[in-house]
């Protein structure tokens, strides 16, 4: 089984699409609400992982990881947490870690004002501001997020536990990690297909003429990568 990750202000439905063309191309996925997670209580990024490996592992002895930007994130500490449990991991438009001290700082504030704005702002204006972020730049149609409003809680908290400020450099562990790796990301988000490359070099899969939102701006695209690594790495 193939376990899917979403993105920060994001959803299992995300998914929908690539999950279609996997299951044509014979491959099995289940995406996971991460929102869930987070109702209860804080969760680190260490903590996550942890929870992920214990989750998953509950389910299939022996799965497939696959994050997308925020989800890539935390896939990364799940394959770090318990390597053995893992066949591959597949990390879509996802940032390792930042490595200057103030640049994490600078995101953890960041993070911050917005996870105050995600529970004082009207939802509508909130969402505003965040689809004008430059990552997002050029890109066809937003999502609907009003869906997520409920959720509004956990995902203001994971502004703070889950913000690439307060995430190690995971880089170095990763090029150390015997788990296969498969690193996405898209031609037109030059931000992520630097870092793609960086930490994979040739074997990056650069998709053309798509964005950051990989799921849902080239699914059929994305779901033929995922499907070609899972049938390398049997």
């Amino acid at each position: 089984m193939l376990w899917l990750l979403h993105g920060n202000l994001g959803s299992p439905a995300d998914w929908k699409p690539a999950m279609e063309a996997l299951r044509a191309g014979g491959i099995e996925a289940r995406a996971l609400n991460l929102w869930k997670y987070l109702e209860c209580c804080p969760k680190s990024l260490e903590d996550m992982g942890r929870v992920l490996c214990s989750e998953i592992a509950a389910q299939d002895k022996h799965p497939w990881l696959c994050g997308y930007s925020l989800g890539g994130r935390l896939a990364m500490q799940a394959v770090l947490t318990h390597p053995p449990l893992w066949k591959g991991a597949v990390f879509v438009s996802a940032n390792p870690g930042l490595e200057d001290e103030a640049e994490k700082a600078a995101r953890r504030a960041k993070d911050a004002e917005w996870a105050v704005k995600c529970l004082s702002a009207p939802w509508e204006d909130f969402l505003k501001e965040w689809e004008t972020q430059a990552v997002f730049g050029g890109e066809s149609g937003n999502p609907d997020r009003s869906s997520l409003k409920p959720w509004r809680k956990s995902i203001s908290r994971a502004f703070i536990d889950w913000s690439v400020g307060a995430q190690k450099n995971l880089a170095p562990l990763l090029r150390q990690s015997p788990v296969p790796q498969l690193w996405i990301a898209g031609e037109r988000d030059t931000k992520f297909t630097a870092l793609a490359r960086r930490a994979a070099g040739e074997q990056a899969v650069i998709i053309p003429h798509a964005g950051h939102r990989l799921p849902l701006e080239a699914p059929a695209r994305l779901a033929e990568s995922l499907q070609q690594f899972i049938l390398q790495n049997p």
